[in-house]
């Protein structure tokens, strides 16, 4: 397996499924906006509530593979073991699909994620101990803790503002490198004082 972040923006997300698990893989995704679609005979009154909530669609009848055909990313998550093998088996493999109940099956897993602000740190065990990976997360949790959002933000206004300046790739990266000292994510003042001389420097060399 490898990882990789896909941006699922406005992307058409199919589930075979109407229950518990159904609702907590949509409850993931809800973050990305993207476009969701449930089918399934039997719908949950939670699954219900957050396509209500969220203006997800709802197909109340079995799944057939020909539902699939638009979805960039298929989660089936039927309570049917057999359904579940057999949708899978029935796309074709450039399609991303998460099965589950069996991983394997499909192409896609979803990690135990963390995130604050634009930092996004994911973990799994590819199903060797799902006890592990969320022992992993809570890890995770505790050290990232909220400083890391505003924190991430400031990065990466000063990125874009470093990016403009008139100086060497080495100069530029002794800047980037020197904004990952802690006293920056721990005090707002030291954000604003490295601010206020990167936005000095850049008026600076303007009027020259």
């Amino acid at each position: 397996m490898q990882p990789l972040i896909i941006d699922l923006h406005k992307k058409n997300i199919v589930i075979a499924g109407g229950g518990r698990i159904a609702a907590r893989k949509a409850r993931v995704l809800g973050a990305e906006q993207a476009t969701i679609t449930f089918i399934a005979p039997e719908i949950s009154k939670e699954v219900y509530e957050l396509s209500r909530d969220k203006g997800y669609s709802l197909i109340h009848r079995k799944a057939e593979p020909s539902d699939f055909a638009e979805a960039m990313l298929v989660i089936l998550a039927t309570n049917n073991r057999e359904a579940n093998r057999t949708l899978c088996q029935s796309l074709p493999p450039h399609q991303l699909v998460c099965v589950v109940d069996e991983s394997g099956e499909g192409n896609v897993t979803f990690p135990a994620t963390v995130r604050r602000g634009h930092l996004q740190v994911a973990v799994t065990s590819n199903g060797s101990s799902p006890k592990l990976t969320r022992k992993l997360k809570k890890e995770l949790e505790a050290q990232f803790d909220s400083s890391w959002e505003p924190y991430t933000a400031f990065l990466g206004r000063s990125r874009e503002l470093i990016k403009k300046l008139p100086l060497s790739f080495e100069e530029k990266s002794e800047l980037l490198l020197e904004l990952l000292e802690d006293q920056y994510r721990l005090s707002e003042e030291a954000q604003e004082t490295i601010w206020r001389k990167l936005q000095s420097f850049q008026q600076n060399q303007i009027v020259k």
